[in-house]
């Protein structure tokens, strides 16, 4: 999962060097909401559900879940820390976890999902949250 989000990073990279924190953040978006709708990121968001679930799992990997969690929070906060409303940390946990709420259910849904729809209203309603 690291790894996703590594290349995740990467993928916008160079996209967002220069842009204002509305158009890095929706890009930033965009891509992760990507990255999950691929079929073969489902398979490995699965597996890290089924290894989260186990609490002994969880104490033996915590440094690599500590590591995903911060260079999350390291993606956001430097895109929020150039946003005067926004609380960085506060915002960046709250993306963080509702990202994680969307991608547990849509790991357990049938097909019709509508992971496209949710990610267009979740998008404008951070960007209305934050006056973008």
């Amino acid at each position: 999962m690291a790894e996703i989000i590594n290349e995740v990073g990467d993928n916008i990279e160079g996209i967002n060097e220069g842009q204002p924190p509305k158009e890095r953040l929706v890009n930033l978006l965009e891509h992760i909401f990507l990255s999950m709708s691929s079929a073969e990121q489902k398979l490995y968001y699965q597996f890290d559900f089924q290894v989260l679930s186990q609490s002994s799992m969880r104490i033996i990997l915590k440094d690599l879940l500590d590591e995903r969690y911060q260079l999350m929070m390291d993606s956001f906060q430097s895109i929020l820390s150039d946003v005067p409303s926004a609380n960085s940390v506060v915002d960046s946990h709250m993306l963080i976890a509702e990202i994680d709420g969307i991608a547990l259910n849509y790991l357990f849904a049938e097909d019709d999902y509508p992971l496209d729809e949710i990610k267009e209203r979740f998008i404008n309603k951070y960007l209305l949250l934050l006056g973008l």
